[in-house]
C-alpha cells in the first residue's frame, strides 16, 4: 500500500493487485470501491471515512481525498477485497518550506466596475486549498462595513482545474432587475461609491501554507452597463510577418475568463491554430502568437456570440432588461462571429 508523502495532490494507492482483481475493481460501482478502500482520520471508533474519489488504472486502486491531508494527523487506510485485508497507518510529513501564496491578479482589472458587474476572478500564485474559502473573502464598503449577500455562496469556491483561479459571482438576485433580493437590498455595487475586495491572511495553499498577510483590491463603481458589446467594434491588426502576433482590439472590456476559451484562430481549412493567447489593456486587447510561424495565407478569428462583457451582456443579447420591455439583441448574427485576415508572404 502506498501512502502519500509531502507532494500534492495526496493519494492513497493499493498496488500489486493481480489482473483478475483489477478487472473486478474496474467494473465495480463507486460505492463498492469506497467499501474496498477507505481512509480514516484520527482514532475515533466508527468515524466516517475521509471524503474523496476513487479510480482504477493499470497500476491499481487509488483514492484521492477531497481536501489535502493535514500533517500531524494520524490516518489509517483500509483495503478489503475477498479474503485480502490490509491496514496501514501513517502521518503526512510537514510540507517543505515554500513561498507563501499571494494574489497575483484580479479581473476585471482597472479602478472602475459597472454597478451591475457579474463576476470577479482572483488569480493566485499557486494551487490553493479550496476548503471554506468563501469565509476568507469579503466585499467591504469604503466605511469598512461588509456588503451583505455580495457573492453567490459557494463554501469551497468555484475554481479552475489547477485551483489557482477563484471565481466570485456577484449575487445575480442583486444584479438582475426585478428580482426579490435586489428589490429588497438594492444592487451589490452602487455607482459613485468605492469598495474593497479583502482576502484574509489565513487563506492557505494546497500544501497548507498560509498567505500570511491580507490582500486588498480597491475599486469604484460606475453607472450600469446594459448594452451588448458591438460585434462591429472588433478590430483586427493582422500579423505583419510570419513571426508577428495577431492583435485584436475589443469594443469594450470583456470577461477575462471567457476570453481564454471563446476566441480562437482557424486556418483556411477551418482547423484551429495552436498557440498562446494573451489578454491585456484592461481586457480590451486580445493577442495571439502561434506555436509555429504563420504560413502565408488566409485565416479567421472566431468568437462565440455568448462571450460576455463585465456585466454579463453578450454579443447577441443583454444580460437583463426592464420588466415589460421587449428583449434587445446585439448586432451579432447566429453562430460564431468570423473575422477574416491574411498573413502576407
Amino acid at each position: 500500500m502506498e501512502a502519500p508523502g509531502d507532494g500534492r495532490p495526496h493519494r492513497v494507492s493499493v498496488l500489486g493487485l493481480d489482473a483478475a482483481a483489477l478487472a473486478g475493481l474496474a467494473t465495480a460501482p463507486p460505492a463498492a470501491l469506497a467499501q474496498a478502500l477507505s481512509l480514516h482520520a484520527g482514532a475515533v471508533p466508527g468515524a466516517p471515512p475521509v471524503a474523496g474519489t476513487h479510480a482504477v488504472d493499470a497500476e491499481g486502486l487509488h483514492f484521492r481525498p477531497r481536501f489535502p491531508l493535514v500533517s500531524g494527523v494520524r490516518y489509517t487506510a483500509r483495503f478489503r477485497s475477498g479474503v485480502l485485508a490490509l491496514e496501514h497507518a501513517f502521518e503526512v510529513a510537514p510540507p517543505a518550506a515554500r513561498a507563501a501564496p499571494r494574489v497575483v491578479a484580479v479581473h476585471p482589472s482597472g479602478e472602475a466596475l459597472p454597478e451591475n458587474a457579474l463576476r470577479l476572478y482572483l488569480h493566485f500564485s499557486q494551487a490553493m486549498n479550496p476548503r471554506g474559502v468563501q469565509a476568507h473573502v469579503r466585499l467591504l464598503e469604503d466605511s469598512g462595513a461588509e456588503v451583505p449577500l455580495a457573492f453567490v455562496p459557494v463554501e469551497d469556491g468555484l475554481w479552475d482545474p489547477g485551483q489557482s483561479r477563484l471565481t466570485l459571482i456577484f449575487h445575480p438576485g442583486r444584479v438582475k432587475r426585478g428580482v426579490a433580493p435586489g428589490q429588497r437590498l438594492g444592487p451589490v455595487l452602487r455607482a459613485g461609491r468605492s469598495y474593497r475586495l479583502a482576502v484574509g491572511a489565513e487563506l492557505t495553499d494546497a500544501a497548507g501554507v498560509p498567505m500570511g498577510r491580507p490582500f486588498s483590491h480597491a475599486f469604484r463603481a460606475v453607472e450600469a452597463d446594459r448594452s451588448p458589446p458591438a460585434a462591429a467594434g472588433v478590430r483586427l491588426d493582422p500579423p505583419a510577418s510570419p513571426g508577428a502576433p495577431l492583435v485584436v482590439a475589443l469594443p469594450e472590456p470583456l470577461d477575462h475568463g471567457l476570453l481564454q476559451r471563446w476566441m480562437w484562430v482557424e486556418d483556411a481549412r477551418g482547423r484551429p491554430v495552436a498557440g498562446r493567447a494573451q489578454v491585456s489593456e484592461g481586457e480590451t486587447r486580445w493577442s495571439f502568437a502561434p506555436e509555429a510561424a504563420w504560413a502565408p495565407g488566409g485565416y479567421a478569428l472566431r468568437v462565440v456570440p455568448a462571450l460576455e462583457d463585465r456585466a454579463g451582456n453578450r454579443f447577441d443579447r443583454p444580460f437583463d432588461r426592464e420588466t415589460g420591455t421587449s428583449p434587445a439583441g446585439g448586432d451579432a448574427p447566429p453562430g460564431p462571429l468570423t473575422y477574416a485576415f491574411t498573413v502576407p508572404r
